[in-house]
C-alpha cells in the first residue's frame, strides 16, 4: 500500500469493523486512548513551519498546530501541553461543547523524539502503512472512538496526530486532515 493514501482506506477499514463485531474473548492489554491531554498551557495560534535537519528533540507540538487551524471543527480550549515521558511530549485541544448533548471532540498532538513509526500500538483496530504526503505514516484506529496517524520524522522519531471522536472512523479522518496541516512544519529527514 506505498502509493495508496490513508484517507481512501478509512473506509475499507470501516468496513471490516462492521463485520468483525465484537467479542468478550478478546485478548492483549488495554491502554489508555490516545492524547488525554493534562496540565500546562501555552499560546494558541498557528506557528511557521520548523527548522529542517533532522530529529525532533526541539520540536514544540503547540507550535505544529493551534485552535485556529481547528475552526472547521468548532471551537476549542487549549492548548494544554503534556509530558508524556521517555523523550515524548503533546499538545492538546478540547473542542468546547454548547450542550451536554453535543459530541466531543480531542485533538493531541504527541512528539515522540524516541519512537520510530514502527513502534505505534494495534489498540484492536489494526495498523495501516502508507504516507501522509511525502512522509511514511501508519494509521492506528482504536475503537470505540479513536484514531492515530504517526508521521515518521526521519528513522527513530516520530509525530502523532491522535484524535478521540464518536467513532473511529471519523477520528482518522479528522486526524488525516489534521495531519495535512502538521507534516509541512516538520523537519525533514
Amino acid at each position: 500500500m506505498s502509493k495508496l493514501s490513508l484517507r481512501s482506506v478509512v473506509p475499507l477499514v470501516a468496513g471490516v469493523f462492521l463485520l468483525a463485531g465484537c467479542s468478550d474473548s478478546q485478548q492483549g492489554t488495554a491502554l489508555p486512548g490516545p492524547g488525554a491531554p493534562s496540565s500546562g498551557a501555552s499560546a494558541s495560534g498557528t506557528s511557521a513551519p520548523a527548522p529542517g535537519g533532522g530529529g525532533t528533540a526541539s520540536l514544540d507540538p503547540c507550535a505544529l498546530i493551534g485552535t485556529a487551524d481547528l475552526a472547521q471543527y468548532g471551537k476549542f480550549t487549549g492548548p494544554t501541553k503534556s509530558d508524556l515521558g521517555s523523550g515524548a511530549r503533546g499538545c492538546g485541544f478540547l473542542r468546547e461543547r454548547a450542550s451536554a448533548s453535543d459530541e466531543r471532540l480531542t485533538v493531541s498532538v504527541n512528539v515522540r523524539d524516541q519512537q520510530s513509526i514502527d513502534t505505534v500500538n494495534d489498540s484492536g483496530g489494526g495498523k495501516i502503512n502508507g504516507h501522509q504526503g511525502d512522509r511514511k505514516a501508519v494509521q492506528a484506529p482504536s475503537p470505540p472512538n479513536g484514531c492515530t496517524l504517526a508521521l515518521a520524522v526521519g528513522t527513530t522519531s516520530r509525530v502523532d496526530v491522535a484524535i478521540v471522536s464518536t467513532d473511529p472512523t471519523k477520528a482518522c479522518d479528522i486526524a488525516s486532515k489534521v495531519a495535512d496541516i502538521v507534516e509541512p512544519k516538520l523537519p525533514k529527514a
